[in-house]
């Protein structure tokens, strides 16, 4: 929560019978989740986008409306750019930008006291979101194992070899500051030495230069 409203990193991988919870295997609970903590649709006044796949932008629009009327929803001038045309834009994106509330960034910004910073690789325009508590890296590690072996690429990676630069930068950045990395896959928490959280897994089963 901000001081004018809750900012909400990602919208989730969309409704049951959706293309993203087909491929998933599961479907979003977004807005039940936010219901739970008390936060109404309306409650909302920023979503930042790390970027727009569809499994992270599920919820962001119905295709028709933004889901959440009253926030200005943030992504990165490249992430725009490298969508637009394609059908996650225009079920997603192009209702939120038809209805004037798509802010494009270019590089850091910083907005209600956290900063968004360009994690190129995984797409041209990805960004982490570097909060007081916590890096929300969105796909920027997709597995525990990429903290030990930032070098171990994803088979999705646009750029395979800037997101190891990008994967290499979140990991310092959290040892720096002393605080956890959370990646949107496999919804686990890495600790400020890129360690996993609970009983994750370690990845040791994993190791260079095979691919996820």
């Amino acid at each position: 929560m901000s001081g004018a409203g809750a900012v909400l990193v990602d919208a989730g991988v969309g409704a049951a019978g959706g293309e993203a919870a087909e491929w998933l295997g599961v479907a979003g609970r977004l807005p039940g989740l936010l219901g739970q903590v008390g936060v109404a649709a309306a409650d909302v006044d920023a979503v930042v986008l790390t970027h727009v796949h569809l499994d992270h932008v599920g919820w962001a629009s119905d295709g028709v409306r933004p889901a959440f009327p009253r926030a200005e929803y943030v992504v990165q001038r490249d992430e725009v750019e490298q969508v637009r045309g394609g059908s996650t834009y225009l079920s997603r994106i192009r209702p939120i930008e038809e209805a004037g509330q798509l802010r494009v960034v270019e590089g850091e910004t910083t907005l209600r006291g956290m900063r968004l910073v360009p994690t190129p690789g995984h797409t041209p325009g990805h960004q982490s979101v570097v909060t007081d508590r916590a890096i929300l890296g969105g796909d920027v590690l997709v597995h525990p194992a990429q903290a030990r072996w930032p070098e171990l690429t994803y088979v999705y990676e646009r750029d395979p070899a800037v997101a190891i630069t990008s994967r290499r930068e979140v990991i310092a950045m959290a040892a720096t500051l002393g605080i956890p990395i959370a990646a949107a896959h496999p919804h686990v928490a890495l600790s400020a030495d890129a360690v996993p959280v609970g009983d994750a897994g370690t990845g040791d089963d994993v190791c260079p230069p095979y691919r996820l």
